[in-house]
């Protein structure tokens, strides 16, 4: 049956078009020496500079104030100067982004799911799609995923996944792709025991999954005892996979985890190889800066905020794009033989850091390794951790069992949480515990466990 679905699917990307034609040169090029690789890239960009010039308002007046064009010639040491471009430019500037020629490009529009509390739509079209499947199917072989095998995705949203109200054609497209969705919108306690339940009768060959959505699971699987079948390998993607989360799922599900780095805006990014040592870079399809905060380039191996031009969406260009994630380059070359450029890793949301007084930082591994690792002691469920102001800090909690007085029971651990916490934002931060019965994900389905709501200045 495998071997059939296999070859249906091929057929259908094969009359779809370029993607596997896409797939094919993704692969050919990926071991070309690093140099050739940023020539190709440079060529890319300078064409989509080219083309946003002649095709896009928004552009053209950008590019002559600031004479990245001139006289029909690119001049790409001019191109980290531009502007970054905000979402609420994409917002504002909606009409003015799209290209002159984008009707005559099959376009569909898109939107993002909102993570960051600013969801935004924007336009995409067929060539940006072709590309965007390809680049999956790259990273899944990464993984070990071939065409045919069987993939659990926990995953979904609102807009995404009702599960039980898919129409015939989603139930038609999954079957064919031999995949299964389970909502990770949804996660009570029910759910996740029915969760381990169709893992367990279907046993997939891969899952790809949420980080947060598979690290609470195999939480609560090893918690509640229970037993599940070991996939071939797990991926994650849509949040920050921290080291202690990787050791979990890996330990509880016995397999390797392949971390994955993209969003709706922009299709996916990078990906792990086998060597699992940070996240290799699409270079045909993606350019990525990495932008300090007084908006300066980062160094290789220097943190800063992660800026993207996608390099095939002629529709609706979005050039030096602020995702609101931070993450560094490396200047590793990594030993599997991919010559893609390295992201060394995603260190969060611009959100997800917490800001003191004096401007300095107080990075989310810090919070969560605090609460979540060496004073979790089992009894916390699940948690948050938000910023109100530069000295208050709350702290929700979901306790693993209904109990009275819990904060008395747990008084120990609960005074040593706001000592650490006041170690690193100062013995004048107020640090306030609340005992909730549930802590849900975002619009997007996606669950954030720290949260600044203090304004960078």
């Amino acid at each position: 049956m495998n071997s059939l679905k296999r070859l249906m699917y091929v057929m259908k990307l094969n009359a779809q078009g370029m993607t596997l034609k896409n797939l094919k040169q993704l692969e050919q090029i990926q071991s070309f020496p690093i140099e050739r690789i940023r020539k190709i890239q440079n060529y890319k960009l300078e064409k989509l500079i080219l083309h946003s010039y002649r095709n896009v308002p928004y552009y053209s007046k950008i590019f002559d104030e600031f004479g990245l064009v001139r006289e029909g010639k690119v001049y790409l040491n001019r191109y980290k100067e531009l502007p970054i471009l905000e979402k609420s430019i994409l917002k504002n500037s909606y009409d003015q982004l799209l290209s002159v020629d984008f009707n005559e490009r099959k376009h569909f529009k898109n939107s993002s799911g909102g993570s960051t509390g600013e969801p935004v739509s924007f336009v995409q079209d067929k060539e940006y799609y072709e590309w965007m499947m390809a680049v999956k199917f790259l990273f899944n072989k990464w993984a070990g995923i071939e065409f045919g095998d069987s993939l659990l995705r926990l995953w979904g949203s609102e807009r995404d996944l009702f599960v039980g109200q898919e129409t015939v054609k989603t139930k038609v497209s999954r079957w064919l792709k031999n995949e299964d969705w389970i909502n990770a919108f949804r996660m009570t306690n029910k759910d996740m025991n029915e969760f381990v339940e169709k893992i367990n009768k279907m046993n997939p060959d891969h899952i790809l999954a949420y980080v947060e959505s598979v690290y609470e699971l195999s939480k609560f699987i090893e918690r509640s005892n229970k037993n599940v079948v070991s996939p071939d390998s797990i991926m994650t993607s849509a949040g920050t996979l921290f080291p202690h989360m990787r050791k979990t799922i890996e330990r509880v599900f016995k397999t390797e985890v392949y971390n994955r780095y993209g969003s709706r805006e922009v299709g996916d990014i990078a990906s792990e190889c086998n060597y699992h040592n940070g996240l290799h870079i699409s270079s045909l399809t993606h350019y990525i800066e990495i932008v300090k905060q007084d908006g300066s380039i980062a160094r290789d191996n220097e943190e800063g905020e992660i800026i993207i031009t996608p390099l095939t969406n002629y529709s609706m260009p979005l050039l030096r794009y602020r995702i609101g994630d931070t993450g560094i380059i490396s200047n590793r070359v990594c030993g599997c033989g991919i010559n893609f450029p390295v992201l060394e890793k995603v260190t969060g949301r611009v959100t997800d850091r917490f800001i003191k007084s004096d401007g300095s930082v107080v990075v989310p591994e810090f919070l969560i390794h605090v609460v979540g690792v060496v004073l979790y002691d089992n009894w916390i469920k699940k948690f948050q951790v938000i910023q109100k102001a530069y000295s208050s800090v709350q702290v929700k909690i979901v306790p693993a069992e209904p109990m009275e007085n819990i904060e008395i029971i747990n008084k120990n651990q609960i005074d040593e949480i706001r000592k650490k916490i006041k170690v690193v934002m100062g013995e004048d931060c107020k640090v306030e515990f609340h005992f909730v019965s549930d802590i849900p994900p975002s619009n997007s389905g996606k669950y954030r466990y720290i949260i600044s709501e203090v304004e960078v200045l």
